[in-house]
């Protein structure tokens, strides 16, 4: 398994987050076990990468919103990652802009690995 680590911002991560949130409830009704484990993992990694964080936060318990946070998956995670941004998209209003910018942190990191 090669895992990977990529730097981004809170707030992009919030966008990760929310759509592997809608994966996960839609997929559990239907029995997608595969996106439960993987979301799980994806969302987990994000939480763990925030506990890390010493810093003031927000009412939510997030840090700052430019904050960089450490996230590490396994390649196959990152890969899973964008597949949910492509499935959501349809659906994005305010945030294409950020499926832009998570695109190209992930997609470089991606290339590069």
């Amino acid at each position: 398994m090669r895992y990977l680590s990529i730097g981004i911002p809170v707030r992009l991560w919030f966008r990760i987050d929310g759509c592997v949130d809608n994966s996960m409830a839609v997929d559990m009704v239907d029995g997608v076990v595969e996106t439960l484990v993987a979301g799980s993992c994806v969302r987990d990694a994000g939480w763990r990468a925030s506990a890390a964080y010493e810093g003031a936060r927000d009412s939510y318990g997030w840090p700052p919103r430019e904050h960089s946070l450490t996230i590490t998956l396994r390649v196959a995670h990152w890969e899973w990652v964008l597949s949910q941004l492509d499935r959501w998209e349809p659906y994005a209003t305010d945030d294409a802009v950020d499926d832009v910018a998570v695109r190209a942190i992930v997609g470089v990191a991606l290339t590069a690995a």
